[in-house]
């Protein structure tokens, strides 16, 4: 039988590959049609979600202690830890922009049901969470450079998204030991495909974020 690790391994390359061949807003920005107004509502959504993701470690941490579950808890700590402040990574990016371009933006439906899904993913079991985490990291170490590169060739360099390339950065170090961690702190519980689901629900979210940006570039057009 497959370890867990390794289902979810293979589970996240899988939807990261057809993300990367199918999703309209990878092609679009090859194309050259990602204008700065799209740009700006993908940044607010990273603000908004990376701001929120830190106050979901918090709230995990939390329910493990609940749970009394005191090495759980020390994870999300550590977690909430290394994430503090990358919501002004994105702000900072922001401010690149041209001011009308930024003007009265919110961040994109799917970020924010994104959010919902993780407190709801944590009220199941903080076990959730630590596979949405992986999730995260992983497809963020896979697609990082690749989407760096295709906003590069639109003339957004790697100085204007510091929220994509720090990011990028953090996260490369922290998915190969993600794996190992989530193997070591899963006991049997919850079942093995509430973690499965846990990573394709988030997967989901994600790919209609990216046609939400596709509608905003389609508008600013």
């Amino acid at each position: 039988m497959e370890t867990l690790a390794s289902e979810l391994k293979a589970s996240i390359e899988q939807w990261a590959e057809c993300l990367r061949r199918d999703s309209a807003l990878s092609h679009r920005a090859r194309a050259g049609q990602l204008p700065p107004r799209a740009l700006a509502v993908y940044l607010e959504s990273l603000r908004y979600l990376f701001r929120s993701s830190y106050e979901s470690l918090g709230l995990a941490a939390a329910a493990s202690h609940c749970r009394g579950d005191a090495e759980l808890a020390r994870y999300f700590e550590t977690k909430a830890f290394e994430e503090q402040g990358h919501d002004m990574w994105a702000v900072s990016d922001l401010a690149h922009l041209p001011p009308l371009a930024a003007e009265g933006i919110r961040p994109a439906a799917a970020i924010v049901r994104l959010v919902d899904l993780q407190r709801r993913l944590i009220e199941h079991h903080p076990m959730c969470f630590v596979a949405y985490a992986v999730w995260a990291e992983y497809f963020t170490a896979l697609l990082g450079d690749e989407w760096l590169e295709v906003l590069a060739a639109q003339g957004y360099s790697r100085g204007q998204l510091s929220s994509i390339a720090k990011h990028l950065e953090a996260d490369r170090a922290h998915a190969a030991a993600g794996f190992a961690e989530v193997e070591h702190l899963w006991r049997g519980s919850p079942d093995r495909e509430d973690l499965l689901s846990a990573v394709a629900r988030a997967g989901a979210e994600f790919a209609r974020f990216c046609d939400e940006i596709c509608s905003e570039a389609d508008q600013a057009a």
